[in-house]
């Protein structure tokens, strides 16, 4: 059942992405066809206009010669036969063009052909006078007579004489035989040019974007395999990191993803099996005392009357004791359930550090040799937090000194730093209690240490950090025992 629902997960993941890639199949295809008619449709426009453009200024000087040599406008009149004149030469120069005579209103006052052909008899003049002012440089298009819908490129000059302006020779550059001769020349030589070009370009285009799209899609399959496997629990799996790959920041980002993941769950699993080790070892620890007390207890109850006075009080001593004992330690493994908490928080000011440290030592540990405890430095801290910290450490060191053996605490500083220092002389710290103390990720030792455990946390709170060390005490060769050292630094705070 199990195998079959994850088969369909997978046929799902998979089905979609290739409609996906369907769809930007169809939309690029589309998209390359829409374009390439777009540049067939500008290509034919602007080859128009250039043809245009050009033969427009090639001629731009045919009306103005006209007016300056061979005008029919005269004293006498306007002159027909040197009129058919200009007709003829001008058929001969260019069998395109069209020679019209207007008046100063633009009215057509004679042309070459018959009244019928005329559909328009009246041509405006604004057209005339731009042409005419841009010295026939700019490209203008104006009204054909005969073919009124269809405007044209054309020549134009105005003719001036003594008593002022005559008319106008307009001289139609593209009629319709002209009109004729370039779209025959564009469907034989153009069209089939600028087709083949769009098609090789259409073509090679799709052929480019199919093969890219494919090349992204394996890739995308190959993205899919490894997002499938870690959907079923497989944290290992992992993208294959290519160089200039466009998926290379997605990959490389669920691959630290996935590194992060995996880091957090053995730490969480590294964690609980520390946290089911350590209650182990406290329900041990705990147990004993009360067992012992106990056992006093029903002693006590069992033998009432029958235990002389100074008996009873020692039994009843030693029951109050354990449960003391019992008392202490479940205190400690409160605090430091609190301070484990996710909203607890320190309540720091400044202080002067070796004053909380004097007051400590005065109260806890008679006999210790303390240097440079008068040291003025403040530091910004919980106050009853390092007080704390600095109490559990003196009776730490107090409870694993070897008889005679001395403690010393001392304050250094260095720096913009406060280091405080305390030692003790008996048993070797254990490697195990060294790598969980001087190792951020070490592993809580067997041995439970709450005090060590509080003092710990107490200064990754601050985010400070302790560590620890022995020293090997040798005398004549021989090795005596040794100096267990604990220290942590301190930010010096500047009023």
């Amino acid at each position: 059942m199990r195998g079959g629902g994850g088969g369909t997960g997978e046929r799902g993941m998979r089905g979609q992405p290739v409609a996906i890639f369907r769809r930007i199949y169809i939309v690029v295809f589309l998209l390359i066809a829409l374009l390439g008619l777009l540049f067939t449709g500008v290509t034919y426009l602007a080859t128009t206009a250039f043809y245009a453009a050009s033969t427009q200024l090639l001629n731009k000087d045919v009306a103005t010669h006209i007016a300056k040599f061979t005008s029919p406008y005269g004293r006498q009149g306007f002159d027909r036969q040197k009129a058919d004149s200009v007709f003829y030469q001008a058929m001969v120069i260019s069998p395109s063009a069209e020679v019209y005579f207007l008046d100063t209103t633009g009215r057509v006052i004679y042309f070459h052909g018959a009244p019928t052909e005329i559909q328009r008899w009246q041509v405006s003049t604004d057209a005339l006078r731009r042409y005419i002012k841009s010295g026939g440089i700019r490209y203008i298009i104006g009204p054909d007579p005969r073919d009124p819908d269809h405007p044209k490129i054309f020549s134009a000059a105005a003719v001036e004489g003594e008593g002022g302006k005559l008319g106008y020779i307009y001289v139609i550059l593209g009629n319709e035989q002209y009109r004729s001769v370039t779209q025959m020349l564009m469907n034989s030589r153009v069209t089939p040019m600028v087709l083949g070009a769009v098609m090789f370009i259409l073509a090679f285009s799709l052929l480019v974007t199919v093969w890219y799209i494919h090349r992204f899609r394996r890739r995308f399959d190959d993205m899919l395999v490894v997002l499938n496997k870690f959907r079923q629990g497989d944290f290992t799996a992992r993208f294959a990191l290519r160089d200039k790959d466009e998926l290379e920041l997605v990959t490389g980002s669920f691959n630290k993803m996935a590194d992060l993941l995996l880091d957090n769950i053995h730490r969480v699993t590294a964690s609980e099996k520390e946290r089911r080790d350590f209650m182990v070892n406290i329900s041990h620890d705990l147990r004993t005392p009360l067992a012992i007390a106990r056992g006093y207890t029903e002693t006590l109850v069992l033998k009432k009357g029958q235990l002389r006075p100074e008996e009873e009080a020692a039994y009843i001593e030693l029951v109050v004791s354990k449960i003391r004992q019992v008392e202490k330690m479940v205190g400690q493994l409160f605090e430091l359930s609190k301070m484990e908490s996710a909203n607890f928080e320190t309540r720091r000011e400044p202080f002067v550090f070796s004053e909380v440290l004097q007051e400590v030592v005065h109260a806890v540990g008679a006999g210790i040799d303390c240097r440079n405890c008068t040291d003025g430095s403040y530091v910004y801290a919980d106050i009853s937090m390092m007080e704390r910290v600095i109490q559990n450490l003196v009776v730490n060191a107090m409870a694993y000194t070897r008889p005679g053996g001395q403690i010393s605490v001392s304050l250094e500083r260095e720096g913009a730093e406060l280091v405080f220092r305390i030692e003790n002389e008996g048993e070797p710290l254990s490697a195990e209690l060294l790598a969980w103390i001087n190792e951020p990720e070490g592993v809580r030792p067997a041995r439970p240490a709450i005090g060590l455990a509080i003092v710990k946390k107490v200064l990754l709170l601050h985010g400070w950090r302790m560590e620890a060390g022995v020293r090997a005490e040798v005398f004549g060769g021989v090795r005596e025992g040794g100096v267990n050292y604990f220290s942590f630094r301190m930010p010096v705070y500047e009023l």
